[in-house]
């Protein structure tokens, strides 16, 4: 499921993304990494940015860094906008940490901790954490490939079935 972002598709709206093609390499370190910059906003719209943001670092992180198969899932996000095969949806994953959501213009493939994942023009590309690939054992690493459908509730990863309840925080 994903989030419509609210003004998308309005003359005066610039989308922003969680990957680039020009962005840097992730830190490790940095709690909105894998956080898409209009669902960051619309929490501070609502006073609840220091709640997504301990979210995001005790229950998604795990209160450590990203990891090395989640890093390289961001880099290949990079190389595909870089080389026009993936654009910006216009929308950002349910749960937290929200990523962006990204289409395929074209069919192509994107290795991450020596998987290769496939896709088809017109599937939907999103990062998925630890806490979300714990819960469903079908996924095999941070990538789900999918034909996503609309919603308008989002969900903290502290709110799922087996959070740490913000252990360590």
């Amino acid at each position: 499921m994903n989030i419509l972002k609210a003004l998308f598709g309005t003359p005066q709206y610039v989308s922003k993304t969680d990957t680039t093609a020009n962005s840097p390499d992730p830190d490790p370190q940095d709690v909105w990494a894998f956080t898409d910059p209009d669902a960051r906003d619309a929490y501070s719209r609502r006073g609840k940015l220091s709640e997504l943001e301990r979210d995001i670092r005790f229950e998604v992180m795990r209160a450590g860094p990203w990891q090395p198969e989640e890093l390289e899932y961001k880099r290949e996000i990079r190389r595909l906008l870089r080389e026009g095969i993936i654009e910006d949806k216009g929308t950002y994953w349910y749960a937290s940490p929200h990523p962006t959501v990204y289409r395929a213009r074209r069919s192509g493939t994107l290795q991450v901790d020596g998987q290769t994942y496939r896709f088809r023009q017109g599937d939907d590309i999103v990062f998925q954490c630890r806490m979300t690939r714990d819960a469903n054992r079908d996924l095999t690493g941070p990538v789900l490939v999918s034909k996503l459908q609309p919603t308008e509730k989002t969900m903290l990863c502290g709110k799922m079935g087996g959070a740490m309840k913000g252990m360590g925080g």
